[in-house]
């Protein structure tokens, strides 16, 4: 577990990307796909990563882990002024700390949930290895040997 100073700037961390993305406090969208109705700016490309992700959680919480990472890995090349390299050691951590930050906005977008509650489902034991086990899914997926033609 993360020394209480590490959470702390992990919650300031968290807090300013929210207020960045304009999230924090947003009330769930409707379940139909129009989300232009929320009546402030939220970056396009989150409104699409967090549509999909509750689109395929209905189906499985390792589909929308994978969702995840995946759309992350095309936010992150697209705008790289997103990862908080100042309080991580490096790149990969500070993928790791913008996925927890999403999944937190995430939660609290689809399901009205505060702060609070959503590092708390963040925190779950049982989500911590699912997101494991999705992280080691999605990096198999980027291993993948070429086949070679006979």
């Amino acid at each position: 577990m993360a020394s209480l100073n590490k959470q702390q700037k992990r919650a300031k961390r968290a807090k300013a990307k929210a207020k960045q993305i304009n999230i924090h406090g947003r009330k769930p969208a409707e379940l139909d796909d129009d989300l232009g109705e929320l009546g402030e700016p939220i970056p396009e490309y989150t409104l699409a990563m967090f549509s999909k992700m509750r689109d395929v959680e209905a189906t499985s919480r390792n589909d929308m882990l994978l969702t995840l990472l995946s759309n992350l890995a095309e936010i992150i090349s697209d705008h790289p002024e997103l990862l908080d390299m100042e309080n991580a050691d490096n790149e990969a951590m500070a993928a790791t700390h913008l996925a927890a930050d999403m999944l937190i906005d995430y939660r609290m977008w689809a399901d009205g949930m505060d702060r609070d509650a959503a590092q708390a489902w963040l925190t779950d034991p049982q989500f911590i290895t699912d997101f494991g086990d999705a992280l080691d899914s999605y990096r198999q997926s980027l291993d993948l040997p070429v086949e070679k033609a006979e």
